[in-house]
């Protein structure tokens, strides 16, 4: 037991970004003891004083979407200060298509059914050819990353999320849980999904973008359909989304749980003062979307923004 707690209790090196919404402001250099699935049921048998003692000569916990319990979030709360950014990150959405992809359209929304089935047609419509192709080896990395950089640079995430990192596929695809997929239009890449394919089917999604010169045809709802239309292929019998409130998210996921994900400081520190700080960046962020919703220029100001 004590051996395996001190192997997962090893400090990492991090900068901490102030952020206001997707832009970074400030990083501060920081090492932190990161919680998560893999290794949360050890830290969650020991008492309030042994997890307050690990932020001694660490800045900060990072717990990443661990199951919500009520009784572990109390004691690991009481800890310090804590910042959990919004309300949306903490609950998981994801694709149950367990029972195949017929049983999945009939329980989508009619609106939505009628409306993805018309944006599906009308992309294929606008090409001669259309491809999709999925990657899953070690030979297939480079052309991966080559045609998801180009669909990334010409992404509204160019400048605000880092891309796919190769070293990270390298290591998915050696142990064979690696799937990445590209819808081509007309030779061109203009939409991709990268993420983990788990032995039990389940497909988590780790990056995605589009081409936003073909925003109006849809290619990211698009290429989530023809996965989940060919998913019986690839093993795929969940998707999941991750945490989040995007808009594709509401359209295409049928379950969703509870999860818990934050960042712990000891109080009265400088980190604790960085959390507060970004508490009340993401009030302003909060109130300038809520605002540009109400008056209908929600769109304009994001295509400003991201110019």
């Amino acid at each position: 037991m004590q051996k395996e707690l001190t192997t997962t209790s090893t400090s990492q090196t991090h900068f901490l970004q102030l952020k206001l919404g997707l832009y970074n402001l400030f990083k501060f250099k920081c090492t932190y003891l990161q919680m998560n699935p893999s290794n949360i049921d050890i830290y969650k048998q020991q008492s309030q004083n042994q997890l307050k003692n690990l932020l001694e000569n660490i800045n900060y916990l990072k717990i990443d979407d661990i199951d919500f319990e009520q009784n572990f979030v109390d004691t690991v709360e009481s800890i310090g200060c804590v910042y959990k950014g919004n309300e949306s990150n903490l609950i998981n959405y994801f694709i149950n298509i367990e029972d195949g992809y017929a049983s999945f359209i009939d329980q989508m929304k009619s609106k939505h059914r009628k409306e993805l089935r018309r944006e599906v047609r009308r992309f294929y419509e606008a090409f001669t050819d259309v491809e999709l192709i999925y990657y899953k080896k070690n030979d297939d990395i480079q052309p991966f990353m080559t045609s998801m950089t180009e669909i990334h640079d010409q992404s509204w995430k160019k400048g605000t999320l880092a891309s796919v990192d190769q070293l990270d596929i390298n290591k998915l695809a050696t142990r064979e849980h690696w799937l990445g997929v590209i819808l081509y239009a007309d030779n061109k890449p203009v939409s991709y999904m990268h993420g983990e394919l788990e032995p039990d089917g389940k497909y988590l999604l780790i990056e995605n973008a589009y081409c936003e010169e073909q925003k109006r045809l849809k290619p990211g709802k698009v290429i989530i359909s023809k996965i989940i239309e060919n998913h019986e292929s690839y093993g795929i019998k969940k998707i999941d989304f991750g945490s989040g409130m995007s808009t594709y998210k509401k359209i295409f996921c049928n379950d969703s749980q509870k999860i818990y994900s934050a960042l712990i400081s000891k109080p009265f520190t400088k980190i604790a003062f960085i959390f507060q700080c970004q508490k009340t960046l993401d009030m302003i962020y909060s109130t300038i979307k809520k605002l540009s919703i109400k008056l209908n220029i929600e769109h304009r100001i994001r295509s400003i923004v991201r110019k």
